[in-house]
């Protein structure tokens, strides 16, 4: 699930593609109609498997640089703390939507019979969506699918980190800040307790859209930006909150340093990211309004 569809996505660099395939399996669930998930996943899943033999057949590999490789350590460190008790990690996500999504195959109205009041839609489930579809893809329990998914949020965080750093200093100096990063954030969360896994997901879709949208050069990075922030509402949308404003702040300070030409299209990738993240997170926004207005 976190290579496709992403891999498909022939220009992505290598740190976007798990958050181009969570934002698919994320925003499908919201997108598509709540019924046949897991009919759903496994034919999807099919499709971009065989999709994906086309790509493997031309693809060169290239021997991975150790920027990469410790970038991904990094990574592969943070997402190990959801497997060690003395953080609790594995525990920290309440697991009854994600329950609540398996037992309906796909998205239901209310908390019942779990719970006895509330509305299902007014709330962010994103990471819960993960979970859910973790246990509906490998027949796993929720409980462990759940950490599974917390996992991904902390491993994705980092990867986020190190695409961001990665557009403004070099590839060394970024793994290093990186991983200086994942190492002081595990030890925090060891002595802590840790934080919200969500938060942690939700600030990996905003750092991954930090980059391609305040440095990038390219539509395609400002449409891939939009719909990381979009999905990120469906996560977390007091993290997605925080990084608009850090990120308008951002966009002010590039917008002094362009001028012409530049600046114009500077704006049209702003606006495109816009849009995608419109068209993203409109479903999702609906399914809040809507049940904000009938609780």
């Amino acid at each position: 699930m976190l290579l496709l569809p992403g891999f498909l996505v022939v220009r992505a660099p290598w740190p976007a593609v798990p958050f181009l395939s969570l934002f698919f399996w994320i925003a499908s669930w919201w997108w598509l109609p709540s019924v046949g998930r897991a009919r759903f996943l496994a034919g999807a899943l099919l499709a971009f498997a065989l999709g994906s033999l086309l790509r493997l057949v031309r693809l060169r590999p290239a021997r991975a640089s150790w920027p990469v490789l410790v970038a991904v350590a990094a990574a592969l460190l943070r997402a190990g703390a959801a497997f060690v008790p003395i953080t609790g990690a594995g525990t920290r996500l309440d697991t009854t939507a994600a329950q609540l999504m398996v037992w309906h195959d796909g998205m239901p109205a209310s908390y019942a019979p779990l719970r006895e009041a509330g509305s299902f839609g007014a709330h962010p489930h994103g990471l819960d969506a993960v979970a859910a579809d973790l246990s509906l893809l490998s027949r796993l329990s929720v409980s462990r699918a759940a950490v599974l998914a917390v996992a991904a949020a902390g491993g994705l965080s980092v990867l986020g980190l190190y695409a961001l750093l990665a557009r403004r200093l070099t590839a060394g100096a970024a793994s290093l800040v990186t991983a200086a990063v994942a190492v002081t954030a595990s030890l925090v969360e060891a002595v802590s307790g840790g934080g919200d896994p969500a938060w942690s997901l939700g600030l990996g879709f905003v750092l991954a859209a930090a980059g391609p949208l305040v440095s990038g050069r390219t539509r395609s990075g400002a449409v891939a930006a939009g719909a990381f922030i979009g999905t990120g509402l469906m996560v977390a949308p007091a993290v997605v909150a925080a990084g608009a404003a850090a990120g308008f702040v951002s966009a002010a300070l590039a917008w002094r340093q362009t001028s012409g030409l530049a600046r114009d299209a500077f704006l049209g990738r702003l606006a495109l990211a816009a849009v995608a993240a419109i068209a993203t997170g409109a479903p999702y926004v609906v399914r809040v309004v809507a049940a904000l207005a009938h609780s």
